[in-house]
């Protein structure tokens, strides 16, 4: 028999709807709060992973974040840049974007450790008093309702 979606505990009968929607918006500000604690944004931190990664110019930090257009990456690598954070060519209105030389500096390695401990523990609380057993079924449950609602991707 399928599942109603609901299920009756302490507090009564909430849908996996609702618990959806309440972790991924408890997660989401509670990594936001870590970013805000740095003064960073989400963004900030993917541009430091890729060029940390090896990314070496405004271009292909760019290509490998998906950003385009308005949405270009250029203002976070001038904010990491002016932290120290990152080192290379700025940015200049109408040079080319492929110009490579973008590399994390030491204070750049020293916040991105830092920024990935604050960032482990957030995720470390989320599962605290989780069972490893019920974590790895509740993953499994869910990679299955993303498959059933069409996702085709790799786990």
């Amino acid at each position: 028999m399928a599942s109603t979606g609901a299920f009756a505990g302490p507090g009564g009968a909430r849908s996996l709807s609702y618990w959806l929607e309440l972790v991924d918006g408890l997660a989401a500000d509670a990594l936001a709060r870590v970013y805000d604690d740095a003064g960073l944004t989400r963004r900030h931190w993917q541009v430091l992973a890729v060029v940390r990664d090896g990314a070496s110019s405004p271009a292909q930090v760019n290509a490998l974040l998906g950003a385009s257009g308005a949405a270009t990456t250029v203002p976070q690598l001038e904010d990491l840049r002016a932290r120290g954070w990152v080192a290379g060519p700025a940015y200049l209105e109408g040079a080319p974007a492929d110009v490579g030389g973008l590399a994390v500096t030491v204070a750049g390695e020293e916040a991105y450790a830092e920024l990935q401990a604050g960032l482990g523990e957030v995720r470390t609380s989320m599962t605290r008093g989780v069972a490893a057993r019920d974590h790895e079924v509740t993953v499994l449950t869910l990679q299955q309702v993303a498959r059933n609602l069409g996702w085709v991707g790799e786990a």
